[in-house]
């Protein structure tokens, strides 16, 4: 059986900026291209082995379920932790992935950076990723503080290339990044990639998406740090961006740090808050078409404008308008997931005293409400193929 390959690219340059890529081709004729652009200027920490490939199309790669042979230079450590990445997700979603082998025109390790100790992570201006640059910004981690040299801001991550004025709205969150993140010293660095166009389903694969730009700059940085998504207490969730699965992207000299998981989202905000460029341009929203800034009426803006409220913290700058009753009781959630979120924030503004108020009784009836249109639609699901069946077997299934 003919393995699927992937080759890279030459680098280009134009202008100012410089363009890293790599194709991954299925035998049959399927060809997928994974492109990265960033300055000029960070020639030299870009690494010119096929690691960050492999990473970034490790989820196409499991969906194809064929070996892989990447036609460069390849860690072997990564590979060998990618093994058992791979069987955790063959775990989690046997119908979609499966573990394949992966070889190499020259399996070496890639060299350690020249400076030891600097540290890289990706950045969004959300809560988590805030949490992790300015609690390490502050060494407020104790042995684990580390010395963050980079905060990467990837277009192409939260907001899409093709999104309408996406332009505009990634240039709105990178000046709220770079305000932020300068404002502890940190550089702020811009870059741009195509991951969306690959097949994958993006709330499995986007850690790979961090990592895989991370990566990129093994040359000079020897560790990333990825902003816990999923706490210790949820760890039974099955999320894209893991504690227990994201050290294994990682490599003898290039660590992948899950950071922060010891503190709930709510947890995080009373830090934050000691953070007056955090509160300015703290960016949560998904929803708020052709806008960088947060709309205030979706469900990620509610549930972090209440967890503040909850914590007993002022509404920060970032959000225009604060949320009336209707609305909280009227929150559409996008899945099950969120119900853990919302509940979460309501212990914290019960253990304050905050329990019979009347927007945390508003939170408990948008649960409910959410759990019953849950609930009625599983129950379609299953009384309408029953009475499709029905139907037919009655003669009625043909016109």
């Amino acid at each position: 059986m003919q393995p699927v390959r992937v080759t890279l690219e030459p680098l280009q340059i134009e202008g100012a900026s410089l363009t890293t890529a790599a194709t991954l081709e299925h035998p049959d004729g399927r060809r997928e291209r994974l492109w990265w652009r960033l300055p000029l200027e960070w020639r030299d920490a870009v690494t010119p082995w096929a690691d960050p490939f492999v990473v970034g199309f490790l989820f196409p790669m499991m969906s194809w379920g064929r070996d892989v042979m990447v036609e460069g230079t390849v860690s072997p450590s990564l590979l060998a932790n990618l093994e058992q990445y791979m069987a955790m997700w063959r775990a989690w979603r046997p119908e979609c992935y499966q573990p394949v082998k992966i070889f190499a025109r020259e399996e070496t390790e890639s060299p350690p950076p020249a400076e030891p100790g600097q540290t890289i992570m990706p950045f969004s201006c959300g809560v988590d990723s805030s949490f992790t640059l300015y609690r390490h910004c502050r060494g407020l981690v104790g042995r684990r503080t580390r010395r963050i040299a980079a905060a990467m801001v990837m277009h192409g991550f939260d907001i899409w290339l093709d999104q309408d004025n996406a332009r505009s709205m990634y240039d709105g969150l990178l000046t709220g990044a770079r305000a932020m993140v300068g404002s502890q010293g940190v550089p702020c660095l811009s870059v741009s990639s195509n991951f969306h166009d690959l097949p994958t389903v993006w709330g499995d694969s986007f850690a790979t998406h961090l990592v895989s730009g991370l990566r990129l700059l093994a040359g000079r940085f020897g560790a990333a740090l990825l902003a816990n998504d999923v706490a210790y207490p949820r760890m039974g969730v099955v999320w894209g961006s893991h504690p227990i699965c994201n050290l294994f992207l990682g490599s003898r000299h290039f660590q992948v740090i899950d950071d922060g998981g010891e503190a709930s989202r709510c947890e995080k905000l009373p830090l934050l808050a000691e953070w007056p460029e955090a509160m300015r341009h703290l960016r949560v929203c998904y929803a708020n078409p052709g806008s960088h800034a947060n709309c205030c009426r979706c469900e990620k803006c509610i549930r972090t404008m209440l967890s503040f409220r909850a914590m007993g913290v002022n509404l920060p700058q970032a959000f225009a308008h604060d949320v009336d009753i209707r609305r909280i009781r009227r929150t559409r959630f996008h899945n099950e997931f969120n119900v853990g979120h919302w509940a979460e924030f309501i212990r914290g503004a019960e253990q304050r005293g905050f329990g019979s108020s009347d927007w945390v009784q508003a939170a408990r009836t948008a649960i409910r409400h959410n759990q019953r249109r849950w609930w009625w639609r599983r129950c379609k699901r299953a009384v309408l193929p029953a009475r499709g069946a029905r139907r037919e077997s009655q003669g009625g299934g043909e016109n």
